[in-house]
């Protein structure tokens, strides 16, 4: 037997338990950057065009720039590459990412943008909390059509 098969085999003792997961959590950094990026400049923009966006004074119902989105990026990339091997670990481990993706996004758009609405930095806390509901969403969804 040579020594790749050895640790490539499952059942080795050998091979700690992290290591199967290795794959799963450096994806799901990447998909959370991604996924972070994409929810955060949609959050800051539906509140530039709600008229809450609170950053020039310019704010009316419809106002909306660039630089809105730019900013929602800038705090959602590194957001969601720091929730996103979290959410894996918790749930998308047992659903997969294909069950987990609309679903959390959904969540964390919807309460990024209510929470942003009171205050920004209550869009931030609910933004996290609408994440993580919406992947609890997914995985009862998922285990009831099992």
């Amino acid at each position: 037997m040579r020594i790749t098969e050895i640790l490539v085999t499952e059942k080795n003792l050998l091979t700690p338990l992290w290591l199967k997961y290795t794959r799963g959590i450096v994806l799901s950094v990447v998909i959370g950057f991604i996924g972070g990026v994409v929810c955060g400049a949609v959050i800051l923009s539906l509140c530039g065009l709600a008229g809450r966006s609170r950053s020039t004074g310019t704010e009316y119902i419809g106002y909306w720039n660039f630089g809105l989105a730019l900013v929602g990026a800038m705090y959602g990339g590194p957001l969601g590459a720091i929730l996103g091997p979290l959410g894996y670990v918790a749930i998308v481990r047992k659903i997969g990412f294909r069950s987990a993706t609309l679903p959390a996004a959904i969540g964390t758009v919807t309460g990024g943008f209510a929470g942003s609405l009171v205050t920004p930095g209550f869009g931030v806390v609910t933004g996290i909390v609408g994440f993580f509901v919406g992947l609890f969403f997914a995985r009862f969804a998922t285990s009831r059509s099992k």
